[in-house]
């Protein structure tokens, strides 16, 4: 058990990180072959389309995991409700491209796009059945595999001459082989049949998870959007560069571990006892290995941004700082909405999560002629101070998960890193180095007083964060 277990993290871990390492070389090959319009344009159509088959899946693909048995019926009820709604969805977004444009390069490139909603969504009870048996090494493999014959599709419609195209071809692709790989693993029929009441349930269960994805959406691009009118097209780019920084390594940790996690948790949603001894031992496991990681990026900010990508980024180096300090506040309580989402309370944060996003919109509008990027990022800064005590509040009106569960799982390794912050403070400036040495010397420094600390703190850390993987 504890192999299988260590087994699927490092499937999941091996294709989250192997998605952004793909992800860089077309993004590379892309900026060299096509121009800043054609790859605005293609960018612009399928990020409008992947918002909507987001919000699509939150709707189905979460309840179906949490389900205690899940049934023909509901495969095939989200099945075919999801081929339909795609369907109809693909009709409206091509008659409003035409609407909306004269340009028949546009209409086109619009329908053709959509049809990844389609595939994405066609895809979803492939995806639930195998969260739920654990076969992530198959899920990691077609998204892999997607994303390279997708890459290499797109590169070759670049090579071609056929500018935006490349993006949506590469995105097309990239759907339609994963969908071919799990159909041909899972062959079984679905039978055409979409039962009333389950939908119903599913929906139920799904729209406060979709209104959730929106207010996530809404606040990840409506911050640059409000940036932009208030602070300029300058303070945007020294915001997205801070943010690119931190949203590299977050995305393929937190997407990784929460796919994970929700199967886990919603086996032991009946069992709150047992539910929050795991959200415990997860929140403590993965607050040792990822708080000192933002808390070592906020001290080193200064660093990476110069000597990475040059003194013209120098401004952006405070924002940094601000980002990573936020994303480490956000770790205490990473596994809260996943574990709302195991026991179907997310109403319970619904208000908070969508009130804390436009209070995050109206700061950044009052403060972004003052303050320029360092707004956005103050604002994400305050409302994910906010928003944290109201996520464990939900987790404790819904299996009375503690503010001392919460604080036994995360003091050691906040206490751990800020010592570790300020060695490497100390340190650095007595250092007599320069460059990527300085560089390296600092992250040296940081991981051996992180490991000290904690290990003064938590002496038997090692043999119990094995339990975490052969116990509940």
């Amino acid at each position: 058990m504890a192999n299988h277990r260590v087994v699927t993290l490092l499937w999941i871990v091996t294709e989250k990180f192997g998605l952004i390492v793909l992800s860089m070389i077309t993004f590379i090959a892309y900026a060299r072959l096509l121009s800043p319009a054609e790859l605005g344009v293609g960018t612009v159509i399928i990020a409008i389309v992947e918002v909507i088959g987001v919000i699509y899946s939150s709707v189905l693909e979460d309840p179906l995991v949490r389900l205690e048995r899940l049934e023909d019926k509901h495969i095939s009820t989200a099945f075919w409700a999801a081929v339909l709604v795609s369907l109809v969805s693909i009709v409206v977004i091509s008659i409003g491209a035409m609407l909306y444009t004269t340009s028949p390069a546009l209409q086109w490139m619009t329908a053709a796009a959509s049809v990844k909603i389609l595939f994405t969504m066609m895809a979803r009870v492939y995806v639930v059945q195998m969260r739920r048996s654990g076969n992530f090494k198959m899920l990691a493999s077609r998204t892999l595999l997607g994303k390279v014959v997708g890459g290499v599709g797109g590169i070759a419609v670049a090579l071609w001459g056929f500018g935006a195209w490349a993006v949506i071809a590469q995105a097309l692709i990239m759907e339609f082989v994963s969908i071919v790989v799990l159909m041909r693993a899972e062959r079984r029929p679905i039978a055409f049949n979409i039962d009333g009441p389950i939908l119903r349930e599913l929906l139920a269960a799904g729209i406060p998870l979709a209104i959730n994805v929106v207010s996530s959406q809404t606040l990840q691009r409506g911050v640059t959007v409000v940036l932009g009118i208030t602070a300029g097209t300058t303070a945007v780019g020294m915001f997205n560069m801070a943010m690119r920084i931190i949203d590299l390594p977050r995305t393929a940790i937190y997407n990784g571990l929460m796919s994970y996690a929700l199967p886990v948790f919603a086996r032991r949603s009946t069992d709150p006892t047992r539910l929050i001894g795991i959200i415990c031992d997860s929140t403590a496991v993965s607050g040792f290995l990822i708080t000192p990681i933002f808390v070592g990026i906020a001290v080193t900010a200064e660093d990476i941004i110069l000597l990475i990508f040059g003194a013209k980024w120098a401004e952006a180096i405070p924002m940094l700082q601000v980002l990573a300090c936020t994303a480490a506040i956000g770790n205490t309580a990473m596994y809260a909405t996943t574990a709302l989402v195991a026991v179907n309370c997310t109403r319970l944060t619904l208000k908070a999560e969508v009130a804390t996003t436009l209070l995050a919109l109206a700061l950044v509008y009052g403060l972004g002629h003052l303050y320029g990027g360092m707004a956005a990022a103050l604002a994400l800064l305050a409302r994910m101070v906010i928003i944290t005590p109201l996520q464990i509040r939900g987790l404790n009106t819904a299996i009375g998960y503690r503010w001392r569960s919460f604080f036994e799982s995360n003091y050691r390794s906040v206490i751990a890193s800020l010592v570790m912050a300020a060695a490497v403070v100390l340190a650095s400036s007595h250092l007599g180095l320069q460059g990527y040495l300085h560089l390296a010397c600092s992250i040296g420094i940081g991981t051996v007083t992180y490991a000290l600390a904690y290990s003064v703190l938590h002496p038997r850390w090692p043999q119990e964060f094995k339990s975490v993987f052969t116990a509940r």
